[in-house]
């Protein structure tokens, strides 16, 4: 269940990829700041396995083993809906029916019973679209992004900042993610 005992956050248990993760730690992992936010706004956790650990996913693993070795094996397709025909007809006649090995109950009925009631509704808007990276502030105080440029409080020349800019905006941010400038966009 991705909820804990009394429902809770859910959690998405990753591998240390590097779209995700920026530094793998046993305790304290640094995600990708734009995976943060997306995690912040659809009201989960992620949470990186833990560095050379497989073993910390099993679950993870064994879901897709089983869905590996039962619903493809021996199996071809001529297209990727094809594909996905079969799988969602094994999913309601093989998987849903199953009785799951940890909790002795079908999987069907779990999740009607236990797991739905728990899950929260969609946040109204979607996930914004911006696209993200690091910038150098120049010694005029200034980065360049896209042949323009935006200024940067004096506190951060010669450092490194966090620039993210969508279709209007442009969002400077510290190494921490801590807002320091706001811009128009220019194009």
């Amino acid at each position: 269940t991705p909820f804990g005992p009394s429902g809770g956050t859910a959690k998405l248990i990753v591998d240390n990829v590097r779209a995700a993760v920026r530094r793998c730690d046993w305790f304290e992992p640094e995600l990708n700041p734009k995976v943060r936010e997306f995690c912040a706004h659809y009201g989960t956790v992620m949470l990186p396995t833990r560095p050379a650990m497989p073993r910390h996913k099993g679950k993870v693993e064994a879901g897709i083993k089983y869905g590996q070795n039962n619903a493809l094996k021996g199996h071809e397709f001529k297209s990727l809906a094809a594909q996905n025909a079969h799988l969602i007809e094994w999913e309601r006649t093989v998987a849903d029916t199953r009785l799951h090995g940890t909790i002795r109950r079908q999987v069907a009925q779990q999740f009607r019973d236990v797991e739905r009631p728990r899950l929260q509704p969609l946040p109204a808007s979607l996930f914004p679209m911006f696209s993200e990276a690091r910038r150098s502030v120049h010694r005029d105080g200034h980065i360049k992004l896209q042949k323009a440029f935006y200024s940067v409080p004096p506190e951060f020349m010669g450092q490194q900042v966090w620039v993210r800019w969508e279709s209007k905006l442009v969002r400077l941010f510290d190494e921490r993610m801590k807002p320091i400038a706001l811009h128009a966009r220019v194009d």
